[in-house]
């Protein structure tokens, strides 16, 4: 199978009609190495509903990309959303959420709780999304490393941030090379 590239412009997507979505990511300074999360709950037209940055100490990629969906389940859950597209640039993280893992996984218990919350009563879907579409989240989480070890709850965007709110408003994309199909070669 030979899978075919082709220029694609990627930016945020806005959620459906009754939707929000929730943005997250995760960054780590080295794998393992200083680490946080962060993401946004935007309505329809890209109006910010909430946010997060999480500093989480030292922690892989993929561990702090985790995090950072775990802490934006439950802070879109705490705002009172029920309708929830949930986004990612972490391939790995949504297929480990998706994918039954052994019980002896090293992320098994945090994969259990992303699982317990997204079990809850409410429509979640989860998706993955190219970096250029998560902007966004991807600057909250680096910015988290600013704050104190711990859990912060935004009500409203921090000024560095709002140019990046600003462009998805305005439904900014840039060119990426993404995968179209496969095909089989004989």
């Amino acid at each position: 199978m030979k899978a075919t590239r082709v220029v694609a412009n990627v930016g945020w997507e806005p959620p459906s009609e009754g939707w929000v979505m929730l943005n997250v990511d995760g960054a780590s300074n080295g794998n393992p190495g200083m680490a946080g999360a962060g993401g946004v709950v935007r309505d329809t037209l890209g109006n910010w509903a909430g946010g997060f940055v999480a500093n989480i100490g030292s922690a892989t990629a993929c561990l702090a990309e985790l995090w950072a969906i775990y802490y934006g389940l439950e802070i879109t859950w705490r705002l009172g959303y029920r309708v929830v597209r949930v986004a990612s640039d972490s391939q790995l993280a949504v297929q480990l959420i998706k994918n039954r893992q052994d019980p002896i996984h090293p992320y098994a218990t945090l994969l259990g709780l992303i699982r317990r919350k997204l079990s809850q009563d409410w429509l979640v879907s989860l998706s993955h999304t190219y970096r250029e579409g998560n902007r966004v989240a991807d600057w909250l989480s680096k910015h988290s490393l600013v704050y104190p070890y711990g859990l912060h709850e935004l009500t409203s965007p921090p000024s560095g941030v709002v140019p990046l709110l600003r462009d998805d408003m305005l439904g900014v994309t840039f060119e990426r090379h993404v995968v179209a199909s496969s095909s089989s070669s004989t």
